[in-house]
């Protein structure tokens, strides 16, 4: 595999926790927020999941794409793994390392040709 890119993005937990729901609905999907929100403290996740997606955005090279579009997912060995939902993205792959810390949350993505 090729790298293409790599992407780096660091969220504010607080700036995170504090948006609204139709904000939530037109950024994270529902597995997400599902996901999320089943945890002690929600807005570390979501930060998490932010960061992640600005991340893809940063590693490659789509003039437009929904956050959205991007999804964050634990695969069966309980790592995260991103989706991109996008004809675009067919023939690429990521990494995702994802970290966070009561007030911080940050990704690094490596986007791979397939």
């Amino acid at each position: 595999m090729q790298i293409i890119n790599v992407g780096i993005d660091i969220e504010e937990v607080k700036r995170i926790g504090r948006l609204k729901e139709p904000v939530l609905n037109r950024v994270f999907t529902a597995a997400e927020l599902s996901y999320c929100r089943s945890k002690k403290n929600p807005g570390q996740h979501l930060a998490a999941r932010f960061a992640a997606k600005e991340a893809v955005f940063k590693a490659i090279d789509f003039d437009e794409l929904a956050l959205k579009k991007i999804e964050v997912i634990k695969n069966k060995n309980n790592k995260p793994e991103i989706l991109l939902h996008d004809k675009r993205a067919k023939n690429i792959l990521f990494k995702v390392s994802l970290t966070h810390t009561k007030n911080y949350a940050a990704a690094f993505v490596v986007a791979y040709k397939k």
